[in-house]
């Protein structure tokens, strides 16, 4: 079981959440504001802190963070359900792609990516890389629909 540090919470839990509400903001297509997007981020972030002590095994808490995501982003944030879903689902497989890019480079390149034996602080750093790919993505799906209605509203 992977436990989360506090110096794990602040570099890359609030910013990773932060990333992952606006995202849904984009799918959604509603403007910002800044008191709810900055109260559900951190709620959303200490949810996260909260359920990384649990006794459960590493994917499980994935799982319990998607749908506490979902809850949060359905009450907090007044996104209808199916776009707060499927936008969820895709910011996650999202974030799971760049940490995978994350993970073979850092192999590429012959570093040692156990995390049961990384500093904090190490942790942190190695996982910049998939956080600014992570942005980079919100990024380009934020010109997609701008420029392009790839999402229907039928919902």
């Amino acid at each position: 079981m992977f436990k989360l540090t506090c110096i794990d919470f602040f570099f890359r839990t609030i910013p990773e959440t932060f990333i992952l509400i606006y995202g849904m903001h984009i799918i959604a297509q509603k403007p910002v504001n800044l008191y709810k997007y900055i109260l559900s981020s951190l709620i959303l972030s200490i949810l996260i802190f909260f359920i990384r002590k649990l006794p459960i095994y590493f994917g499980v808490h994935t799982d319990i963070c998607i749908m506490l995501t979902i809850i949060i982003v359905a009450f907090i944030k007044d996104i209808p359900l199916i776009k707060n879903v499927l936008g969820t689902f895709l910011l996650y497989f999202m974030l799971s792609l760049s940490e995978t890019i994350n993970m073979l480079l850092l192999d590429g390149l012959n570093i040692n990516t156990d995390i049961s034996v990384l500093q904090p602080l190490t942790r942190c750093i190695y996982g910049i890389p998939s956080l600014i790919t992570f942005i980079i993505s919100v990024i380009i799906l934020r010109f997609i629909l701008k420029n392009k209605r790839v999402i229907p509203n039928y919902f």
